[in-house]
């Protein structure tokens, strides 16, 4: 049993098209400088891009919960001059099936674009439908967060305050140089 759940959202921002993909499409991976929702990310270890223009294989992104602490997330598809991007978890849990998000950013006029997003859960099985519907509301609550950092953080130059005051706790902890080293990535 299969089970398909979608998820769009889009943000206005006031910012010119490309200082937006800039931060969306070719800093991919540098996520976790901006998002809340993401402590810390990284290119994957070692993987050259396996698609055309991407500016890396993908990334990993620490999570901050506990039963995932890291998630490897690799580009799919990339159109840097459409400001396109495509990108799928990989090593999910059995009950998922399919982990997928689409970005595009469109100007509006020259200080103002549009981000959005499209993503799809498949799940499996009664777990999974059951874990993909709490996934659902907590993807949601996150992409809300996400928007807002990254309107934040292209309109004004630095982090959401919320996610200074993350970065500054994990600078006391030194937790992000452990991440930096590169977390263990197992296949």
């Amino acid at each position: 049993m299969l089970e398909d759940m979608k998820l769009s959202n889009n943000a206005e921002i006031v910012a010119p098209v490309e200082a937006v993909w800039d931060v969306i499409g070719r800093r991919f991976d540098k996520i976790g400088e901006w998002a809340t929702d993401v402590p810390a990310s990284a290119a994957i270890p070692g993987s050259a891009p396996t698609v055309d223009e991407a500016p890396v294989a993908g990334r990993v992104c620490q999570t901050g919960i506990r039963v995932a602490p890291y998630v490897t997330e690799a580009i799919v598809a990339y159109d840097d001059s459409a400001r396109s991007l495509t990108y799928e978890a990989e090593q999910k849990p059995r009950f998922l099936s399919v982990a997928r998000n689409s970005w595009t950013v469109t100007p509006v006029d020259e200080q103002h674009s549009v981000v959005s997003y499209d993503a799809l859960v498949t799940t499996r099985g009664v777990f999974g439908l059951l874990a993909g519907w709490w996934m659902l509301i907590m993807l949601r609550r996150a992409g809300r967060r996400v928007l807002a950092d990254l309107a934040h953080y292209v309109e004004n130059g630095v982090p959401s305050p919320r996610k200074q005051a993350q970065l500054d706790r994990a600078a006391r902890r030194g937790s992000t140089r452990r991440f930096k080293a590169g977390p263990t990535i197992t296949g």
